[in-house]
């Protein structure tokens, strides 16, 4: 009976120490995916869940082969640079970062760790690539940059006499100042002139708007993350003013600008995806090509705010009510 009892013992230590060093190795097997944004707003985490979305789709699960970290800065530049040196420092496999300061933070860190880009409007302008195809290097990723041509048609029908359009911005965003030069190169194909508004911070952001009344037909908000946290007090003036306030990104339409026309971003995070994953299987990053989402995506999401848009004295034309995505009332 001792035999016995001393057999099932060395029997269940044996199949204990299997399973830890089983353990061990599938934890040794996870490649480390740091995920990192500066700020939290609704299209940049739905982009870090297309994210995840993507490697999924392509075999690679947080806590089964990968092991994912998320930080953000809460809109903190030094916090960025930090979690940056904290990614590199505690052995990233790969790193993906959402929007243009945070690819920024992690490329001025690191020439060897993989980096993916994603919600970055110009990548060369930021000094991420050299170029789209076979960037080259440690980086590659996805271009959030607005379909403007189609914002622009789309402002143009809602308001037929546009000829001057307002736009608000961080001048010390590179994505802003990418977004005003492409902005100002669709308008002169319809006859429409930028008259820009700075406010390098949400305290300016007012004061800029205010600039503004009196000089144009419409305003448009970009995705400048300062200008955007200060939305509600644009639409406000718009409204007071009877000047129509457009956004580059759809959620701003939900906060009281009148329309946009957008991407959708869990399919931008998910192309990021696809890019991670491929590299996490062997590719080289700067043998990805980079993309520009709205190049890729077939359909763009249009988002409506009736309310908003009698506020401010604007009839919707019912060509444009009948394309609508999505409205809001």
């Amino acid at each position: 009976m001792r035999g016995v009892l001393r057999q099932a013992r060395v029997a269940l230590l044996a199949c204990a120490t299997t399973a830890l060093m089983c353990g061990v190795a599938a934890a040794a097997e996870q490649k480390k995916v740091m995920i990192s944004t500066v700020v939290e707003v609704p299209q940049l985490v739905e982009t870090k869940e297309g994210v995840l979305k993507g490697l999924a789709e392509r075999g690679f699960e947080d806590g089964r082969n990968i092991k994912v970290e998320y930080q953000t800065a809460n809109g903190n530049a030094s916090t960025q640079q930090q979690i940056a040196k904290k990614f590199v420092g505690d052995g990233a496999d790969l790193i993906v970062a959402i929007t243009t300061p945070t690819a920024q933070a992690m490329a001025s860190v690191t020439n060897s760790v993989p980096i993916v880009f994603a919600t970055v409007t110009d990548p060369i302008k930021a000094k991420l690539i050299p170029q789209f195809k076979a960037p080259g290097g440690n980086i590659t990723g996805v271009s959030d940059a607005p379909p403007l041509a189609a914002q622009l048609i789309l402002f143009h029908e809602i308001v037929p006499k546009l000829k001057k359009l307002g736009f608000i911005y961080n001048p010390g965003l590179d994505s802003s100042n990418a977004t005003l030069e492409r902005l100002r190169e669709e308008g002169s194909k319809l006859g429409i002139t930028i008259v820009e508004a700075a406010a390098p911070t949400t305290n300016e952001v007012i004061p800029a708007t205010k600039k503004l009344v009196g000089n144009v037909d419409a305003i448009y908000v970009p995705n400048d993350t300062t200008v955007v946290a200060a939305l509600e007090t644009v639409v406000k003036v718009g409204q007071e003013t009877k000047i129509p306030v457009f956004t580059g990104e759809t959620r701003g339409v939900d906060r009281g600008a009148i329309a946009s026309v957008g991407l959708d971003y869990i399919e931008v995070g998910r192309m990021a995806g696809h890019m991670a994953a491929t590299i996490l299987a062997g590719a080289k990053p700067g043998d990805v090509d980079a993309v520009i989402a709205y190049q890729k995506l077939p359909n763009f999401v249009v988002v409506l705010n009736k309310g908003a848009a009698a506020a401010t004295g604007v009839t919707l034309p019912e060509a444009v009510l009948k394309r609508a995505t999505r409205t809001v009332n």
